[in-house]
């Protein structure tokens, strides 16, 4: 039976489990050449992931015959932060304290809509500042450690609660974004117990994201570890990942606009801000198949 072929649907929902490095080094600014130069990486990481979630529910919306819109029910969204000795969902408001929340619960419940500028280009050519709504459901944090291994056993744990009540659905699919190494052990034993998790469509997966604020090209979708340094950290993390489905690296191609061997992992080492971005795009491949009756 062929794997990993489920689209996001209304009766067979995806899942994305978030983690993100709340420790102290996330306060460190991204390097001068990277993208989000100078910005402290726990804002730009809180920025990318309100971002990405709103697109989320946008392209999730169809409107209706009455002239209402419907958010349509084709995820499930878990974000955890870890810094310290603890791992926490991180959605406030309505929302404190919950793991799994639906789209159409994102949207009704925002913490926050701040006021946000973007330039744009007017008819007569002229660049224009407007003032755009903009939702925010995560705020930054930068803590202390590093407890990474704590974390991926919470995602371990709602892996396996979620594939529990969803035995149909595209596996859940974990992105890790991190800028240090765990400070509470040796997180491969727990990412390989997450990938032993599974649905009928396949094997939940671990992606990685590592961001750094050197001023280096990022490393993304490694098919092999001679690609990354020789660094144990970089070898660690690559051991980490999953390997990239068929039919999705197929469609990282496209999105990438280049060839991504057969066998590369979900992970980018090195990264900067549009790293992240790129990952949580990339994570929800299944989800952009077109909206149908049928897949609502």
């Amino acid at each position: 039976m062929d794997t990993y072929t489920q689209v996001w649907a209304g009766s067979r929902p995806g899942c994305l489990i978030f983690l993100l490095d709340q420790s102290g080094s996330m306060a460190d600014p991204f390097g001068a050449a990277q993208a989000g130069a100078g910005r402290r990486k726990c804002d730009m990481v809180a920025t990318v992931l309100n971002g990405f979630l709103n697109e989320l529910i946008v392209s999730n919306t169809v409107a209706q015959r009455d002239g209402t819109t419907e958010v349509r029910p084709r995820a499930e969204v878990a974000v955890l932060g870890y810094e310290g000795i603890s791992v926490e969902p991180v959605l406030q408001g309505n929302l404190t304290g919950r793991t799994f929340v639906g789209l159409s619960e994102l949207q009704m419940n925002p913490l926050d809509i701040e006021r946000r500028h973007r330039t744009e280009i007017d008819d007569t050519g002229q660049e224009i500042e407007i003032t755009v709504p903009f939702p925010v459901w995560v705020k930054a944090k930068a803590g202390a450690g590093t407890p990474m291994c704590m974390a991926l056993q919470q995602a371990h744990e709602l892996a396996q609660e979620w594939v529990a009540q969803h035995p149909d659905s595209y596996p859940p699919v974990i992105i890790n974004v991190t800028d240090g190494v765990a400070s509470d052990g040796d997180p491969l034993e727990v990412a390989q117990a997450i990938r032993q998790v599974a649905t009928n469509d396949g094997e939940a997966l671990v992606f990685n994201v590592h961001i750094t604020d050197i001023n280096l090209a990022p490393i993304t979708y490694p098919a092999t570890s001679e690609a990354l340094p020789a660094d144990p950290y970089a070898q660690l993390l690559f051991e980490m990942s999953s390997v990239i489905p068929e039919s999705s690296r197929k469609l990282l191609q496209s999105l990438l606009g280049r060839e991504v061997e057969p066998g590369a992992k979900g992970l980018i080492f090195n990264g900067d801000a549009a790293s992240v971005r790129q990952m949580f795009v990339f994570a929800s491949v299944p989800a952009t198949q077109p909206l149908t009756t049928s897949n609502s």
